[in-house]
């Protein structure tokens, strides 16, 4: 992902002088061809506006030269490239030089040194190692830059513009050459530097550019179960996924009405992929950490409230879906609860082995990976701890604030949802980019508002060698969650972790024995409970087990999982809680279920009087659940077998994702779908005996399926 660069975000800040691309849309809604560059560089101008502060970084700048005395030019590191700083700061010169209401306003000192800062630049000619700032963060803002000084008092001389006009195309490369964000952010610094130069032939081939990732496609961009990879077949909503949407909206906005708009057909992918992905996985003002990428090290980088943005772009854009976005921008701003507008929606992405689950009370989701898909990635310094959040990890979120900067101080081998031995390293993965996972057996079945899903986990990498096969089962009230099949000959303490979330002010209550006790502040223990209470969460064990809970105040650092942050120390109070299976456990398993949006003991016990979930199954070959109330059954054969008990008997001859609903009146509706996504063709013998002595047979043929070999079908 790419770092974040104040110039590149400043039209998200929120202050009285900074204009959204929507305000000026009116009076440009077309696009006089003979003066096209003029009006899209006045667009240009009105997205950036701003009004900077610029004293503290005059008194470091060097008459002499041009130069800041703080800057470190010959530097080369990959991130928060110090060098970069020169430019941001004249960017801001810039603004401050041209904006009437600055104090600098039509400055002739100012402009001398914003003219001698940028031969300074030229001269000295930076260079990163990280193609990045080369290719895009350099480019960007000195495109802008000259944008913005084209209505100054003095013009920048045509040859020293023209030179930096020739550093950004030579440097800046080609976007056809990139995927993606990529491609749409060099596009971007395209549409400067053609404005500016006027050249036609460059400005249709960037528009073009930045238009053309918005195609399905099975390599780096948006797939066809609208998730989002960027960096092989890696799972990218969030971090790669905000910068496409930043720059195309961009883009769009600027040409919208004019012979260059977004086509309909782009933009109705772009909206969906908004509406039921990328936005679904902000609950209130935080996106779920799972698909940030190794940007999730980063501090602050779960609040999503600059992407307000790109909903208000949205409306000018797709109208017809304008209250969903309004709906958006109103949970973003905190004007209305995280719950405000939401629907129920269960989506399992199947090119992503990715499950969303959302529910107006609560959102949970799960992150897998298989041979088919990368481990999240770990480059340039960044998420160093990653290696195990890939491998079964849950979010589980009301207020959406449960796991804010949490980072540091987590116990990295303790993600939520994770089975994990306890190392005192946690390993690294073999590549730091792009690392597939290993499992052939991971999907799940879904009819859009409920579904299953499966992992087949087994790590055999730098001494890990545990395996178990876990499984998620997803209702109305309830995620039910079941391991089986533990096994490991690590030497470590193998634990599957419930939750390690920011703990709330208000206690941890615990049920068992017939009463209620709580976890007291500084305090870990085993328990055998029958259920835990902590901030409007509810975790029922049906079959209790070896529980670790603890509330303690946990210390780290953010430069322990990213060289590029801060090594101040960072305290916060953690609550988690976790199974314990032992060293060298053998075939062990688990069972436990989340109850989101339950307040006081009173509604946990009335939950658990209800006994609505029986889970009917939970072994190495097959896991099965009954919801009573919905008369639903969610099942995973992980090989061919059969499931029978008084009410119902299933033989499947292929592993395999199923879910039946009891319609009543001796019919049930079927779905199903293939974790191994073997493009085979798998049989189903369904027996309702309370409805039927006669066996129903389904053949379900997912031969020549192609990349919808996992989606589920009905």
């Amino acid at each position: 992902m790419k770092i974040t660069i104040r110039f590149i975000f400043v039209a998200l800040l929120i202050t009285s002088n900074i204009f959204s691309a929507g305000a000026f849309l009116n009076k440009y809604d077309s696009i006089d061809n003979h003066n096209e560059f003029e009006t899209l560089m006045k667009k240009i101008r009105q997205d950036f506006a701003q009004n900077p502060h610029i004293e503290e970084a005059l008194k470091k700048y060097n008459e002499k030269d041009g130069s800041f005395t703080d800057i470190d030019y010959s530097s080369i590191q990959r991130t928060k490239w110090p060098p970069m700083t020169h430019i941001e700061r004249l960017y801001d010169f810039a603004f401050a030089y041209t904006t009437p209401k600055n104090r600098y306003y039509k400055d002739k000192l100012l402009f001398d040194k914003i003219q001698k800062g940028l031969e300074y630049w030229h001269e000295r000619n930076p260079w990163c190692h990280n193609w990045w700032y080369n290719q895009i963060a350099e480019p960007q803002c000195l495109g802008i830059l000259l944008i913005q000084m084209r209505t100054g008092e003095q013009r920048l001389p045509a040859v020293l513009e023209n030179k930096l006009l020739k550093r950004i195309k030579e440097d800046g490369g080609h976007p056809s050459k990139w995927t993606g964000a990529n491609r749409t952010d060099i596009a971007l610094h395209w549409i400067y530097r053609s404005c500016l130069s006027e050249n036609h032939a460059d400005l249709k081939i960037a528009i073009e550019s930045a238009y053309s990732p918005i195609v399905y496609t099975t390599k780096e961009g948006f797939q066809c179960d609208n998730s989002y990879f960027q960096h092989g077949v890696q799972l990218y909503i969030g971090g790669y996924g905000d910068e496409i949407l930043k720059g195309v909206t961009q883009v769009a906005m600027y040409t919208k009405g004019t012979q260059y708009a977004i086509p309909e057909t782009k933009l109705a992918i772009i909206s969906k992929f908004m509406r039921e992905t990328y936005y679904p996985t902000i609950r209130g003002q935080y996106m779920l950490f799972d698909v940030l990428g190794r940007g999730v090290s980063r501090p602050g980088i779960t609040k999503k409230t600059n992407t307000i943005l790109f909903a208000k772009r949205m409306i000018e854009l797709d109208p017809a879906h304008g209250e969903e976005f309004k709906a958006i921008i109103k949970r973003l701003k905190g004007e209305q609860p995280a719950n405000y507008a939401l629907q129920p929606k269960h989506t399992h992405y199947f090119r992503g082995d990715y499950t969303l689950h959302v529910r107006p009370d609560y959102t949970f989701d799960v992150r897998m990976v298989s041979n088919r898909t990368m481990r999240c990635e770990y480059g340039n310094g960044e998420n160093l701890k990653t290696y195990f959040m890939s491998d079964g990890c849950t979010n589980i979120v009301v207020d959406g604030n449960e796991y804010a900067n949490i980072f540091p101080v987590w116990n990295w081998t303790r993600i939520p949802g994770v089975t994990a031995p306890q190392m005192n390293k946690i390993p690294m993965a073999q590549s730091s980019w792009q690392t597939r996972g290993t499992s052939t057996f991971a999907g799940g079945v879904s009819d859009s508002i409920y579904g299953a899903s499966a992992y087949s986990y087994r790590d055999d990498y730098a001494d890990i060698n545990t395996k178990a096969k876990k499984a998620w089962f997803f209702f109305d009230e309830e995620v039910v969650c079941l391991g089986a099949g533990i096994s490991s000959t690590s030497p470590e303490d193998i634990f599957t972790t419930v939750n390690q979330s920011l703990l709330s002010q208000k206690e941890i209550i615990f049920f068992s024995g017939g009463k209620t006790s709580h976890v007291e502040q500084n305090t870990s223990k085993y328990i055998e409970a029958d259920w835990i209470l902590h901030n409007k969460v509810g975790y029922l064990f049906p079959e209790k087990g070896n529980i670790f809970v603890s509330n303690q105040t946990q210390t780290g650092n953010w430069y322990d999982i990213n060289h590029t942050a801060s090594r101040q120390p960072q305290y916060a109070d953690i609550f988690t809680v976790s199974f314990n299976h032992g060293k060298k456990p053998s075939n062990a398993n688990y069972a436990y279920i989340v109850v989101p949006n339950k307040q006081t003991t009173k509604e946990m016990r009335k939950y658990q009087k209800s006994k609505n979930i029986e889970i009917l199954s939970n072994t190495e070959e097959q896991q099965i659940v009954r919801n009573k109330k919905l008369g639903i059954w969610q099942m995973i054969f992980y090989k061919a077998g059969r499931f029978k008990n008084k009410d119902i008997s299933v033989e499947v001859n292929e592993g395999c994702a199923l879910m039946i609903k009891d319609k009543g009146g001796n019919k049930a509706d079927v779905h199903i779908a293939d974790p191994k996504q073997a493009q085979s063709t798998i049989e189903i013998k369904i027996d309702m005996y309370q409805k039927s002595s006669k066996t129903k047979k389904i053949t379900c043929d997912f031969r020549d399926s192609g990349i919808y070999s996992g989606e589920s079908k009905k």
